[in-house]
């Protein structure tokens, strides 16, 4: 019979003792993220972003998969395309990515920021972020575009044949170095119409600020939606971490090494649905729950996981007000030396994620495609569906999200 969780106060209440003590990451220097409060307000538009795509994503999940995905990543690439639209398509491209109130100079001094100063934070973590522009060699791109995109975004901008096969295999050789192997393509083929690709990498790997021990890991039962079960490896801890919860809804935060960044886990109580709590997630709610993160000693079992997902975001980006740019009226005179006449092909998405005893790697890639016209001690037991984000804990910046329906499903690259 399955054991439910119970509410006492803040968190959830059990009995169970069998984990072992871990030992804490040793603390080192380490930085801080030091923001401006333009840019801390950044980190808000970019977090309510996150949730806005999360939200869209996550309602035409359906078969209740995994799902994952860096809306960090998303935003660095559309944000290098923001800087080529003109007109109601950069009036479209602003709203949807949340860009509206601050300056483009702000825009793009802010992600330079974080592509500067984020991989610096941990020691004891790698985080990679990676830019690069691929254009057709006999399409003119305007010199302030590849100017503005290389000094904020350290974009790597090259011209090649797009005709030739040989330039697919170095997109996916950029992407593959980028995110050390685990996003080995982002490019099939290159389309007749396509004369650009905007492409943003993210590689995070990082290990529990206290890790689980390995033989405490055991077979448990995860209940999926349908109220059938699998079996499955949980990990086990007695470990510090911050919990809350309300009527609906556990969340429980782990940290990675030094407390630069950290899990979010959030799963529903008390029969709720993980598609209504999906549903409706947003940043007020976000951040309701950030704000009310205690710190307890408490023993938790976590599953292991690992996953590939892809997507194309068009029709997402589309039903968020994004539409001008994908049609045939989209302005990005900013890019065409020629005028324009072109317009975002394709945006797609692909990430990686495993999660084990000793912490998390998670890679991403984000391509956009420009084309022609045409307390006390506690229990908390993750063993049914979850959402979860990986966020810098200073600042609260966003930097992947998902979904687990399922810890044995493996998606596909």
């Amino acid at each position: 019979m399955k054991r439910k969780p119970l509410l006492i106060g803040l968190c959830l209440l059990s009995t169970f003792s069998a984990c072992k003590k871990s030992t804490p990451v040793p603390q080192d220097t380490g930085k801080d993220l030091v923001l401006t409060a333009v840019e801390q307000q950044k980190v808000g538009a970019d977090n309510a972003f996150a949730l806005k795509l999360f939200k869209t994503i996550s309602a035409g999940n359906t078969d209740n998969s995994n799902l994952f995905f860096s809306p960090l990543s998303v935003s660095f690439a559309l944000a290098m395309a923001d800087n080529g639209a003109n007109g109601q398509t950069l009036t479209d491209i602003n709203n949807v990515m949340n860009f509206n109130g601050f300056t483009q100079d702000q825009v793009n001094s802010y992600y330079n920021k974080l592509i500067t100063e984020l991989p610096q934070l941990d020691p004891n973590t790698t985080l990679k972020i990676a830019n690069s522009i691929w254009y057709q060699q006999n399409f003119t791109v305007l010199p302030q575009f590849s100017q503005t995109n290389t000094n904020y975004y350290k974009a790597k901008v090259q011209s090649a044949d797009f005709s030739s096969s040989a330039t697919k295999d170095m997109i996916n050789a950029w992407v593959s170095g980028q995110t050390n192997g685990k996003i080995p393509t982002i490019v099939d083929q290159i389309p007749s119409n396509v004369i650009m690709y905007l492409i943003n990498a993210i590689y995070f790997k990082s290990t529990w600020n206290e890790k689980f021990n390995v033989a405490d890991t055991r077979q448990r039962s995860f209940y999926l939606a349908n109220g059938s079960t699998v079996q499955t490896d949980f990990m086990s801890a007695s470990i510090h971490l911050k919990v809350c919860n309300d009527s609906q809804t556990a969340v429980v935060e782990l940290p990675y090494s030094n407390s630069k960044y950290s899990m979010v886990i959030a799963m529903p109580i008390n029969g709720n649905s993980l598609q209504s709590l999906s549903s409706n997630l947003d940043s007020v709610k976000w951040q309701t729950w950030m704000s009310k993160l205690s710190s307890i000693k408490g023993d938790i079992i976590l599953p292991k996981f690992k996953f590939s997902y892809s997507r194309l975001l068009n029709n997402d980006l589309i039903s968020l007000g994004m539409g001008s740019a994908f049609s045939d009226a989209a302005d990005f005179t900013r890019i065409n030396a020629d005028g324009g006449g072109v317009n975002i092909d394709r945006v797609t998405h692909k990430a990686f994620i495993e999660v084990n005893e000793d912490g998390t790697e998670a890679a991403a890639v984000t391509s956009v495609s420009i084309g022609v016209t045409t307390a006390a001690p506690v229990y908390i037991p993750i063993d049914h569906p979850f959402l979860f984000a990986i966020r810098e804990m200073k600042s609260g910046l966003i930097l992947f999200t998902g979904i687990i329906n399922n810890p044995l499903s493996t998606g596909s690259n």
